[in-house]
């Protein structure tokens, strides 16, 4: 043990914890007896690497759905690559083209207040050397110059804060791929970093911290609600699953929660999903090699019915039972039914989907009970409930129908929320924001068509019972994930809410309780 002590009796120590490897113990037992105060400190996960992924973390001892794996702030914070006028001195957005800019370097801002912002004063003199005024937005269209503004702040680490800046020369960066792509928006930042700016640091280096930020950034709302991009130092090695097992939750300030969503063995690899787990199988292959520069190989992935849901499988159009699979999307893609070998190119199948997808943004398609129904009932038809399309079609749908409480619209809106719940749980298992706050919705629903049915008949009472102990645990379940949300978010607020409308549940019951005896 290179002479380590026991941490309990000074001994010489034969032993390292395994989770965070900085306690020594000369036996299990001291080791067992010292848990209790040490277990607070030590982290529950651990990083290992491995020629294949690189750098990322596992669970360093057997973890519960809910586990708090770190709370961490931002080393940098600025806006997106691509960005609307944002202010650089607060992150709030800038209305109308009339703005005013800051004086010494006429980037756009909120109000001239903003020019003398801790966040913008040390970034200004380096963007004030752009005389010529090349880099500031002049519009309110999106735009890429907004790109060099978090490259900026990073550099500015090196002499702020040199851990900071040891940090985020660790990570990766995949800028010779970047270079050999001659990717558009790394040769224009770096560019004019270099010979507008005129930056005192070698090409090498600004193209690896371009390429950190591209890699690693993670989109997060301002103060302001204004979509930033931010760099952090630990959830950055959570290693990539399209079934993520940690759930990410950004509270104030920046401060990023990270949490497990399922029950974990030692060693298993701690995920999030980069592209985001509700996207079709071809965007989320297109984003990880365009954007990270690999092709995913998790469970999901490797199956090509995406664990029995064929979410980017079009129903066979001959043989109504069956979903075409595609063959690969390593070169051109074939979808072939498996009953009737029947054949589509991708060209064929992502017009089919994309033809639906602008009609679901058409308006008017769902702004009735009877065209909700129409429509979601065609979608099912030509794909089915698991499907991209379909869930895109249902959240479009239960949006228009908030507001419609008819009996009809009531059904079709749980029915749908089932739906979708069921699919949440394969895609997003477990302790899941997306989950939580679907439950509650599906309860509050579920709610208000019972109290409807009561008021207006005389219901089969087990049934019904037994109906309102299902929306009882529904809300149940949403109260116990939404409150495991950081404070200052809507999680605890919407845990509040749906710990209120189980107490109704509850009531409800407990009146009719005095008339007959609760279903078993």
């Amino acid at each position: 043990m290179g002479g380590s002590s026991c941490s309990v009796c000074d001994a010489v120590a034969s032993m390292t914890c395994g989770g965070c490897g900085t306690m020594h113990y000369c036996g299990k037992e001291h080791q067992r007896q010292h848990w209790l105060q040490h277990r607070t400190q030590c982290p529950p996960y651990k990083m290992i690497s491995s020629p294949e992924a690189g750098r990322y973390l596992v669970a360093s001892r057997r973890l519960p759905a809910g586990q708090v794996l770190v709370e961490e702030q931002p080393l940098a914070v600025g806006p997106l690559s691509i960005s609307e006028l944002v202010c650089l001195g607060c992150h709030g957005p800038i209305i109308g083209n009339d703005f005013p800019r800051c004086p010494e370097c006429w980037w756009p801002l909120c109000s001239l207040e903003c020019a003398s912002s801790s966040l913008h004063q040390a970034e200004c003199p380096i963007l004030a050397t752009d005389v010529k005024h090349i880099g500031p937005p002049t519009t309110q269209m999106e735009t890429l110059r907004y790109d060099v503004i978090l490259s900026i702040r990073c550099l500015l680490l090196k002499s702020k804060n040199p851990t900071a800046w040891q940090t985020l020369m660790s990570m990766e960066h995949h800028s010779e791929q970047r270079q050999l792509n001659q990717e558009d928006n790394q040769i224009v930042t770096v560019h004019y970093m270099k010979e507008v700016l005129k930056l005192d640091y070698d090409i090498k280096t600004l193209r690896q911290i371009r390429g950190a930020i591209a890699t690693n950034g993670m989109e997060i709302r301002s103060k302001k609600n204004v979509r930033v991009r931010a760099l952090y130092p630990i959830v950055r090695l959570f290693n990539n699953s399209c079934v993520p097992n940690v759930n990410m939750s950004c509270g104030v300030e920046g401060t990023m929660q990270a949490r497990t969503t399922v029950p974990l063995k030692i060693g298993e690899p701690l995920c999030i999903c980069y592209t985001g787990a509700l996207m079709p199988a071809w965007e989320r292959y297109g984003t990880l090699t365009r954007n990270y520069h690999f092709t995913c190989n998790c469970t999901r992935c490797e199956d090509p019915t995406e664990l029995g849901t064929y979410f980017s499988c079009p129903r066979c159009p001959d043989c109504k039972g069956s979903y075409m699979l595609s063959s690969t999307w390593l070169e051109e893609t074939v979808w072939m039914c498996p009953t009737c070998k029947l054949e589509k190119t991708d060209t064929q199948v992502r017009e089919d989907i994309d033809d639906w997808l602008q009609r679901i943004l058409m308006d008017g398609i769902f702004n009735t009970f009877k065209r909700a129904k129409a429509t979601l009932k065609k979608v099912e038809d030509q794909f089915h409930a698991q499907h991209y399309v379909w869930m895109r079609a249902a959240q479009s749908a239960l949006f228009q129908l908030c507001d419609n409480n008819t009996e009809p619209a009531l059904k079709l809106r749980i029915k749908t929320w089932k739906k979708l719940v069921h699919l949440y749980s394969v895609l997003e298992p477990g302790l899941t924001k997306r989950r939580g706050m679907t439950l509650l919705e599906m309860g509050i629903i579920m709610l208000r068509a019972a109290k409807l049915e009561y008021d207006e008949g005389d219901p089969f009472m087990p049934e019904f019972l037994k109906q309102l102990q299902e929306i009882s645990e529904y809300l149940k379940e949403a109260t116990q994930i939404l409150q495991l949300e950081p404070v200052g978010t809507r999680g605890p607020v919407l845990a509040q809410k749906a710990e209120e409308k189980r107490a109704e549940v509850e009531e409800f019951l407990d009146r009719l309780d005095s008339s007959c005896v609760r279903a078993e």
